[in-house]
């Protein structure tokens, strides 16, 4: 999904995982906002059925499997249904919450501290101690330069808390 793109259904993640970022104007740089897993929508469809566009970028992280739901569909269910107006409320909260999260991150937390969350977090996703990531990927996740990313990673390997490898960090802590 796209900026701007017109959306047609609202998606549900089934399995795998899908990053959300927001772009800047240039289309240059973004900033990681959250990854939607099983059981997630992307609230910022539902504007959709109101005919707003979607203003974030979804990529998927790894094969994932997506439920599209009709606009038509999550209208008649948003009458009829309170579970799935539950549903859509819950995750516009917890959404949100992820934002502000990632807006304090920036803000309020040291680069090397938000690179050690981000992989503990990425490594606690796929289920092992390893992330398969190039510098550069990990850099433009944190809206950080690659040059930055590597010499913190370097400095994590001699402290012993990660072993690099060719696009993959192997958490040791």
């Amino acid at each position: 999904m796209e900026p701007g793109q017109v959306m047609k259904y609202v998606p549900i993640v089934l399995n795998g995982s899908l990053r959300v970022a927001r772009k800047d104007e240039n289309d240059d740089r973004e900033l990681y906002l959250y990854t939607l897993e099983p059981g997630s929508a992307c609230s910022n469809t539902f504007g959709s059925i109101y005919g707003q566009s979607p203003s974030l970028e979804v990529l998927a992280e790894e094969d994932s499997t997506v439920l599209c739901v009709p606009l038509h569909v999550v209208q008649e269910l948003l009458l009829s249904n309170s579970e799935w107006l539950n549903y859509i409320l819950r995750s516009y909260q917890k959404r949100f919450d992820e934002a502000l999260k990632a807006l304090d991150e920036v803000a309020f937390r040291q680069l090397d501290e938000r690179l050690l969350h981000f992989l503990h977090d990425k490594a606690r996703r796929s289920e092992n101690r390893e992330v398969h990531l190039s510098h550069s990927e990990v850099a433009q996740s944190l809206n950080s330069s690659r040059e930055v990313v590597s010499r913190l990673l370097k400095r994590l390997e001699s402290e012993g808390r990660v072993k690099l490898g060719r696009n993959r960090i192997e958490i040791l802590d």
